[in-house]
């Protein structure tokens, strides 16, 4: 039989359940929908599911896709955008799929990369049944009742048989339709409804979900009077305590799975299962029940501004009687033109006698009255019965206060009533405490909405987060940094990740390179924008540039770097040969071995009151071209001739423990100087030396030099 495909009725209920606190690791979390969910198809196979949930850093974008439970139990999506540039830690939005059983899988974006994802198991797209009416359909335990052998068939767990509540229902959750399950709000069993799912999801390979809100021994009228408001007689309890249904009970449950349960899930049909008890002991007539009947459905219709379908079986059997009148007054609505109520089985032939009272079905019986319900439900019912489609989800939107330490959540306008489950009955609500929090709504009408889960974290407004250099990621910056000319100080704000970070100069991220004096802070602000105060200043202070020095000759084996005076540095320097820098040269002057182009930076070092300090450099100067020369033996006075007297005298060697003698022609030592280590020129003071030829002569440990030279 080909698959009639009904639309899904998807609604975003958020945080169904008790929501604890994201794991430290967790990035993105779904909390609608919940695990087990069935959403009503549409008549083109296709759903837009609605999805939403939770995220803990700054996220660009979330997507969401569908993949099939199990091997051929639906067809998978392509990645779909749920929502782009969500904001206040709150993602929603929807993914488009076909009838299923799935995976929910979502992923958060940052930039292009994928930073967290999140999964829900057994999602459907089916069908959603709402059972009503009276025993026959509410069930009993014991009686023979035999649940889903399929995973696909579930049903809401919720029992409202003890508090009769007319409130909402709780956040719904979902069990598999097992032999003893309630059938929530008062379903006793899986009776005839297990067999029921099984079939359906066979036929049409779709999950299903059933909510029952039958109701044992109840009459057409208790349905209609309690539909007005008005209390009405259990007619088996009459002289009892017990003899009135409780305030606003049966309808009560009825309207409120109407309300609350359509919004969210969206309906295919009421499963409508009554009539034994207008038959005996009330006998009632063809025209009131059909009278009655009708105005039940229309009831419905007009509390909530909806048009859900109806299906009737045609029942009456009790205690071996049966009723045309009761039969042919269902038949009379299920034959009203344009009315969406479609025919169920006629359940009066099935298992007769039945066992026990006569009047309850069990055993095989259930079987019987599961494959003739299955019977009804064929090609036509699915074409003619119009599902009813999810409402639309109402958003929250926050604000954080001036002061940083609340924030305001608020719902749409257009709503007549604002509930939040912390009690307030307020469009919007100041949060001053960590937790989470979330909203129902109602229209006009009292259908139902649910809004998304806001989990507040804590603390509310963020604490101020710490700066460290970028060079010394484990210690936290001084007041005073220092750079040169330049060059940048690479600053590091330390914060957790849902932060942003924004610095006094309007930056914005974690890292803040900067090359300008000045004073530097920065703020935190959280997902719902709240902002820490300003973090401890870091002032970065900037060295000025240095000179780029010139190289000249200084002597026969050394060279000079200078700087202007009024510059008031000169003191350091580095040389290089080539790109390969002179080890232990950092004077003005430089002893050099061998032939090449030679460069120097001037360099200084500052020191703060703190005891830090940085080292600042000029540019490397223009190459300098020295050629050494060879023919001198490796030792040279200079200058020769020498016209003051001072002299230097340069080996091209390092000699240790060098003696420098000078002598006359004759032979006399008129000066000598020990050197402990001869590795610089070295200046002989021969100012009282009269005019005339001398020699100076270099010893030391395998070495012994002397050369000629003139003072004039």
């Amino acid at each position: 039989m080909k698959q009639i495909i009904q639309r899904a009725c998807w609604a975003i209920v958020i945080g169904f359940g008790l929501l604890t606190t994201k794991a430290a690791a967790q990035i993105i979390r779904i909390t609608y929908p919940e695990t087990r969910a069935v959403f009503q198809r549409n008549l083109d196979q296709t759903s837009n599911i609605y999805v939403s949930g939770n995220f803990y850093q700054p996220t660009d974008s979330v997507q969401a896709r569908l993949v099939a439970e199990n091997p051929g139990q639906g067809l998978a999506t392509n990645w779909q955008t749920v929502q782009r540039n969500p904001q206040a830690g709150i993602f929603q939005g929807s993914v488009r799929g076909t009838t299923g059983w799935y995976r929910l899988e979502v992923r958060a974006f940052a930039g292009r990369e994928v930073i967290g994802e999140d999964v829900v198991r057994k999602i459907g797209i089916g069908e959603v049944f709402i059972v009503t009416g009276q025993s026959n359909a509410q069930g009993f335990q014991d009686l023979g009742a035999v649940g889903a052998t399929d995973d696909r068939v579930n049903c809401v767990d919720y029992d409202n048989t003890k508090d009769n509540s007319l409130a909402d229902p709780p956040a719904p959750k979902f069990q598999q339709l097992s032999a003893s399950a309630l059938i929530g709000p008062r379903g006793q069993s899986a009776w005839c409804w297990g067999i029921l799912g099984d079939q359906i999801a066979r036929q049409y390979n779709c999950p299903v979900l059933f909510i029952n809100t039958a109701w044992a021994g109840t009459t057409i009228r208790n349905w209609t009077e309690s539909a007005d408001g008005k209390q009405t007689k259990n007619i088996f309890r009459i002289g009892t305590p017990d003899e009135n249904f409780p305030t606003g009970m049966p309808y009560g449950n009825l309207i409120n799975a109407i309300r609350y349960y359509c919004s969210l899930f969206g309906l295919r049909a009421v499963l409508w299962q009554q009539g034994e008890t207008d038959n005996i002991p009330l006998n009632l007539g063809r025209q009131e029940y059909s009278t009655l009947m009708q105005y039940l459905i229309n009831k419905t219709r007009s509390d909530t501004d909806r048009y859900p379908a109806w299906i009737l079986a045609r029942s009456s059997y009790n205690q071996g009687k049966t009723s045309s009148n009761i039969v042919q007054a269902q038949s009379d609505v299920i034959n009203v033109y344009n009315n969406n109520v479609l025919p169920g089985p006629f359940t009066d032939p099935i298992q007769i006698p039945r066992p026990g009272d006569d009047v309850h079905f069990g055993g095989d019986g259930l079987r019987q009255l599961a494959q003739a319900w299955y019977n009804s439900m064929g090609p036509v019912f699915f074409a003619s019965s119009l599902p009813l489609l999810p409402l639309p989800q109402p958003s929250i939107t926050t604000a954080c206060a001036t002061n940083g330490s609340t924030v305001t959540l608020r719902l749409p306008d257009g709503y007549t009533n604002y509930t939040w489950r912390t009690g307030e009955k307020t469009q919007t609500l100041t949060v001053t405490t960590p937790g989470v929090y979330r909203a129902t709504t109602k229209d006009l009408k009292g259908n139902t909405y649910l809004s998304p889960a806001v989990e507040i974290t804590t603390p509310i407004q963020p604490t101020p987060p710490t700066v460290v250099l970028g060079r010394q990621p484990g210690q936290a910056a001084t007041g005073e940094q220092q750079v040169c000319t330049d060059s940048v100080l690479t600053l590091v704000a330390t914060s957790p990740v849902n932060n942003r970070l924004v610095w006094n100069t309007g930056a914005v991220g974690r890292t803040l390179s900067v090359g300008a004096a000045g004073v530097y802070t920065v703020q935190a602000t959280n997902l719902f924008g709240c902002r820490s105060v300003a973090s401890a200043p870091v002032n970065l202070v900037v060295r000025p540039r240095l000179v780029v020095p010139t190289i000249s000759q200084a002597g026969t084996y050394s060279l000079k770097a200078e700087v202007p005076t009024s510059s008031g540095f000169g003191d350091l320097f580095d040389w290089r040969r080539g790109i390969n820098a002179l080890q232990n040269q950092n004077t003005s002057v430089a002893k050099v071995g061998s032939s090449g182009q030679y460069s120097a930076r001037a360099k200084t070092i500052y020191t703060l009151a703190n005891g830090s300090s940085i080292t600042c450099y000029s540019s490397f100067s223009s190459p300098f071209d020295y050629v050494l020369n060879e023919a001198d033996q490796g030792m040279s006075v200079y200058p020769n001739p020498s016209r003051d007297g001072n002299v230097y005298v340069e080996t091209l060697e390092d000699l240790p423990n060098a003696e420098i003698n000078v002598y006359t022609l004759a032979g006399q030592l008129v000066f000598t100087k020990k050197v402990n280590s001869l590795n610089t020129r070295q200046w002989l003071p021969l100012t009282t030396m009269g005019k005339g030829q001398y020699v100076a002569q270099v010893r030391s440990a395998g070495y012994n030099v002397a050369k000629r030279f003139v003072i004039d």
